[in-house]
C-alpha cells in the first residue's frame, strides 16, 4: 500500500513539473484611432504569446505586422515610415517581463534576431499607440514597446515567427 501511494505521489509531481511552465497564444484587439484631424473604425490587431510558471506571467508579447496601407502607419513619423521600404517586414512587438532574471526583454530581441530581424527605433508610432484610449484596458504602460525589421533578402525558410526560452515549449506564429 505504501509503495502504491509513493508511485501515485511520484508520478503526479512529475505530471505537475511538466505542466508547471506553460505558454498561450491569442489576440490583442485595440479599436479606432486619431491622426490630427482624421480619425478611423479600423481595428489594430496584435497576436499575443504569453509565457507563465504557474499563474505568475513571466513574459507577454503583443506582435503586430506594420501595414503601410493601414491607417495605422500615421502614426510612424518620415523616418519611420522609412522602415516600410528598408525592411522586408516591419513588425511591432510591445513586451512585458514579470521578471527580467527569468525572461528578459534581451532575451525576446536575441529571439527576434534568430528569427532574422533587428530593433528599431520606433518612438513616434510608440507615443501614439501608448495614448490609445485602449490602453488603460491593457496596461501599456508597463509593457516596452520595440519595432523589427525583417533583413532583406531573408535568410529564413519560414514565414513564421518561432520564439523559444528555456524551459518552454516554442511558440510559432505566422505573421
Amino acid at each position: 500500500m505504501r509503495v502504491a501511494l509513493v508511485l501515485l505521489v511520484l508520478i503526479t509531481s512529475c505530471a505537475a513539473y511538466k505542466t508547471y511552465n506553460k505558454t498561450t497564444t491569442g489576440k490583442v484587439i485595440l479599436r479606432g484611432g486619431v491622426y490630427k484631424n482624421d480619425d478611423w473604425g479600423d481595428s489594430l490587431v496584435f497576436k499575443r504569446m504569453s509565457w507563465y510558471h504557474g499563474m505568475t506571467l513571466y513574459y507577454d508579447a503583443l506582435v503586430y505586422k506594420a501595414d503601410p496601407d493601414s491607417p495605422f502607419s500615421k502614426w510612424f513619423s518620415a523616418t519611420e515610415k522609412e522602415f516600410f521600404t528598408k525592411c522586408e517586414s516591419l513588425v511591432v512587438s510591445v513586451n512585458y517581463s514579470a521578471d527580467p532574471s527569468k525572461i528578459s526583454h534581451v532575451n525576446f530581441r536575441e529571439q527576434m534576431r534568430l528569427n532574422g530581424y533587428d530593433d528599431v527605433v520606433i518612438n513616434n508610432f510608440s507615443q501614439f499607440l501608448r495614448n490609445h484610449p485602449s490602453n488603460n484596458d491593457w496596461r501599456v504602460q508597463n509593457y516596452k514597446i520595440i519595432g523589427y525589421c525583417k533583413r532583406a533578402p531573408t535568410r529564413m525558410e519560414s514565414s513564421k515567427l518561432a520564439i523559444n526560452f528555456p524551459g518552454f515549449e516554442q511558440l510559432e506564429m505566422k505573421l
